[in-house]
């Protein structure tokens, strides 16, 4: 067995395993949910006083490379990584880092407002501000 294969097939069962834990242990409405193939980019999701934060680690990946869309209640975040060594022969002794197609579907809560969006992409975060309608906030 060639040792790139082996490595797919770690990081495959690595990703069905997530998968399977966050459906497992997500509330019924997540705020994320995982697609099928695509890796997922760490995230954190907090709220503050006046608006839902998305803050994405997007290390290694050039601001032309991915894309923010509203889709309905939806935030889809995705884009890619590229390794740009591939094809040159190597021997892994440790492989962590993604080289793929990610995206990252965020529900989002019916307090925000889609239309007062604020990105900013810094040192390899992206980070979302979406400000929340005070005539629907519950809190």
């Amino acid at each position: 067995m060639r040792s790139d294969s082996l490595f797919d097939q770690i990081k495959k069962l690595n990703s069905e395993m997530e998968r399977h834990f966050f459906r497992l242990f997500s509330p019924e409405h997540p705020l994320r949910s995982l697609p099928e193939e695509k890796w997922q980019p760490y995230t954190d999701i907090y709220e503050t006083k006046n608006a839902l934060v998305i803050k994405m680690e997007l290390a290694g990946v050039r601001k032309e490379d991915f894309s923010v869309d509203f889709c309905q209640d939806r935030l889809i975040i995705g884009g890619g990584r590229e390794d740009f060594t591939r094809g040159e022969k190597r021997i892994y002794y440790q492989m962590e880092i993604n080289y793929s197609e990610f995206e990252r579907i965020i529900i989002l809560p019916n307090s925000v407002r889609e239309v007062d969006v604020k990105a900013e992409y810094k040192d390899g975060f992206l980070t979302i501000t979406i400000s929340k309608d005070p005539a629907r906030v519950t809190r």
